[in-house]
């Protein structure tokens, strides 16, 4: 059995590169590989553990335990967590789930994962005194996805389409259009999340993400990419976005900074593990920490090859994995979350916290 699909429960204030309206109904956690490799991890823990005791702490994730959070589930099997002194509950999002930035705020978790910066953003706004500590993922993962006799490459290609999506999908679509100065011009056509309707070519192009429809059309219909079917990033059409964003309370920071930096020590180990070994999580996944989802083990290991290729940008091969940019938040993504019309935007420098990461890394670029 599958898992249920991620709904689309935005309005149309909030754009479509939500995780929660894109993935499992596509029936897969694997695409298109874009290639390149990452730095491998090496097993120094850092410095001892300040605290003789172990320390619980609630991690709220921002969607059901599958290969998304391939590095916490190598962490926690390595026992890298414990090494830390840390005793760790992963509470596991979904469609019917609180948003992690709700039970952060009510105290019913001390730290949060959550892949759609802008909740995460908005969250903020509202008077949550949330602060970034770091992201996984350099580029968001959602995307479209057309055929290759008709593919959408860059934003004129969308001018006169039909897309197939979700309505919460329109304010990204137009951001897109303005963004590339072109005159609004699309049609919206409301779909569910198979790839049915673009193979009856009832559109032109089809939201998706990543890790989802597009492998759908290579395990399935044994398509092949750039042969048969074209998928392209949101931020290649001018929308970039972190995702896997790890975060907590201001007051968390203050009151257990140590904890924070072992927390993440750990768990930077278990995504180094990762880039090396993408099977070993999947296996993970499917037989321990997801086993009730009923999740397919190749599309598991294909959807961590895939989602290993977003995790590096320049600014983490210099200063390593989960590295945030105040300036490229303040410019590019929040450019495009304007163009979308998000309003009342946090200051990009308070937001993120560099201060965990550059005490767990010491200068390196590898834990």
């Amino acid at each position: 059995m599958k898992p249920t699909a991620r709904s689309s429960w935005q309005n149309e204030s909030t754009p479509a590169w939500s995780r929660r309206h894109l993935l499992k109904a596509a029936g897969a956690t694997g695409a298109v590989a874009l290639g390149g490799g990452l730095l491998a991890g090496c097993s120094d823990a850092g410095s001892a553990q300040a605290s003789s005791s172990t320390d619980k702490i609630r991690v709220a994730l921002g969607w059901l335990k599958d290969i998304e959070f391939a590095g916490f589930w190598n962490a926690d099997a390595s026992g890298y967590y414990a090494e830390e002194n840390l005793s760790v509950e992963f509470q596991a999002g979904g469609p019917n789930a609180p948003d992690a930035t709700g039970l952060l705020a009510n105290g019913q978790a001390d730290i949060g994962v959550h892949a759609n910066m802008q909740i995460l953003l908005q969250a903020i706004a509202k008077g949550n005194d949330f602060r970034m500590v770091g992201a996984a993922l350099q580029t968001n993962p959602g995307g479209l996805l057309s055929l290759a006799s008709d593919p959408v490459r860059k934003p004129q290609d969308l001018v006169g389409a039909k897309v197939l999506g979700q309505v919460g999908a329109k304010p990204q679509l137009n951001a897109i259009f303005a963004l590339a100065g072109l005159k609004r011009d699309y049609e919206l056509v409301p779909v569910g999340f198979t790839v049915d309707p673009l193979l009856q070519k009832k559109g032109k192009v089809l939201t998706c993400y990543m890790t989802g429809q597009p492998v759908t059309l290579e395990s399935k219909h044994k398509m092949k990419p750039g042969k048969d079917f074209v998928a392209v990033t949101y931020e290649s059409l001018g929308l970039p976005a972190y995702a896997t964003i790890v975060f907590c309370k201001q007051s968390f920071l203050k009151e257990k900074r140590d904890v924070m930096e072992r927390f993440m020590r750990a768990t930077l180990r278990g995504w180094q593990d990762n880039t090396k070994d993408p099977e070993r999580a999947a296996h993970l996944v499917v037989e321990k920490y997801g086993a009730d989802l009923g999740l397919d083990l190749s599309e598991q290991i294909r959807g961590n090859e895939v989602q290993i290729t977003f995790m590096e940008n320049d600014l983490t091969r210099e200063k390593g994995l989960f590295r945030m940019d105040a300036e490229r938040l303040d410019g590019p993504m929040y450019a495009g979350l304007r163009a979308a019309g998000v309003k009342d935007l946090p200051d990009a420098r308070e937001v993120i916290d560099n201060s965990v990461l550059d005490a767990v890394y010491r200068g390196r670029t590898r834990v």
